[in-house]
């Protein structure tokens, strides 16, 4: 027993290299790999989600969010459908953090849908904020190019309310569809992208 509690201690007490070029992690593999490896192939998940985050109405989550979820996209996905992906996250994202309420928590999800990935964005929002958003989608979906050219004036103008370009961007740059879903509280918005 004794010799045993003594091996320990020296496996817990043995020094630990502080130079990081011997140390090991996922990421410096994952960087250390050809370019030209192609993403592991996408399976069939159901309706579970691939990933399902909750956060508070924290428009300092933005940035660190995006990222993770951003480096995430590329390492899973074809880069064609990460990057279209990546540009639906990031406003869809910054839309629910600017414009929702603070109570209650932003919920963004990522599910596959064969070799399509949907994304969900859902918050909290007030009913006039909840009414301007159907009202500029429904504007969106009829005709996407007159709709950016329309925000792109307003943000020249500087107008407020303030232009809603997040939307716009996803239909008109990308060409995902969008659909809204609200209640009097709680607003979510969804897009497919197709692999």
């Amino acid at each position: 027993m004794k010799n045993r509690a003594r091996e320990t201690n020296e496996l817990f007490d043995a020094p630990v290299d502080s130079d990081p070029r011997l140390r090991s992690s996922g990421v410096q593999a994952r960087a250390a790999r050809r370019v030209s490896s192609s993403p592991p192939a996408m399976a069939e998940a159901g309706d579970l989600p691939v990933i399902s985050i909750g956060a508070p109405a924290d428009p300092a989550l933005l940035e660190p969010t995006y990222a993770y979820l951003s480096s995430y996209c590329f390492a899973v996905f074809p880069p064609p459908l990460a990057q279209r992906l990546n540009v639906a996250i990031y406003e869809l994202y910054a839309n629910a953090l600017r414009y929702g309420t603070d109570r209650g928590e932003v919920r963004l999800e990522l599910r596959r849908r064969g070799s399509s990935v949907q994304l969900r964005i859902s918050n909290f929002a007030e009913p006039a904020q909840i009414a301007r958003l159907k009202k500029h989608l429904t504007r969106v979906q009829d005709d996407p190019s007159a709709a950016f050219s329309g925000e792109m004036n307003r943000f020249d103008r500087h107008s407020e309310p303030p232009p809603m370009l997040g939307i716009v961007r996803i239909a008109h740059e990308v060409g995902m569809p969008l659909e809204l879903r609200a209640d009097e509280q709680r607003v979510e918005i969804s897009t497919i992208c197709d692999g």
